[in-house]
Formats: structure tokens, C-alpha cells, sequence
């Protein structure tokens, strides 16, 4: 069973990552699985065998990402993700 988690951010196409949960299912609960709860996942980038060579991520571990500061993060982010498109196009 794959299930696809995807980056909450402001933009028109967001970040996804394809998660194999299969070797978790028997300890990850419904509450993780709900749309819109906030996880983490810890596990191996495997290469898809389809001939489209897609990644996802086989989970070891699922678990609560717990509170969130949403503000905090948001502006980490956005933070990050400038100081990316700066080391890729310098002005």
C-alpha cells in the first residue's frame, strides 16, 4: 500500500513523495493516516521498478510529528527554499 504525502506550502504544485507503509501496517494507527495530520516518516528512497523511474519511500517508522508551529515553519521554509534558488541562479 502506497500513500502519497505532500508539502503544505503556497504554491501551485506542491512538493509529493510516494510512501511504501506496507512494512509499518502493523503499528501505524488511522489518526497518522488522517488527511492533514502532520508525520513523520523515517525510511529507505527506493527506486521504483516501472519504467518510469520514479522514487518513493519505503517506511520503517511512522510516527506523530507532534505540535507544530506552523508560522515558524512556514517562514523556515520559505527561508530555506530562497536561500536554494539563490545558490542555483546567484543575481
Amino acid at each position: 500500500m502506497h500513500f502519497a504525502l505532500q508539502l503544505s506550502v503556497q504554491n501551485s504544485d506542491p512538493p509529493t513523495v510516494s510512501v511504501d507503509i506496507n512494512p509499518v501496517l502493523e503499528t501505524v494507527t488511522s489518526e497518522e493516516l488522517r488527511v492533514g495530520s502532520w508525520i513523520n516518516v523515517l525510511g529507505y528512497v527506493r527506486r521504483s521498478i516501472d519504467a518510469n523511474e520514479t522514487v518513493y519511500v519505503e517506511a520503517v517508522m511512522v510516527f506523530p510529528a507532534g505540535a507544530i508551529g506552523l508560522g515558524e515553519y512556514e517562514r523556515i521554509l520559505h527561508e530555506s527554499m530562497e536561500v536554494q534558488r539563490r545558490v542555483r541562479r546567484p543575481d
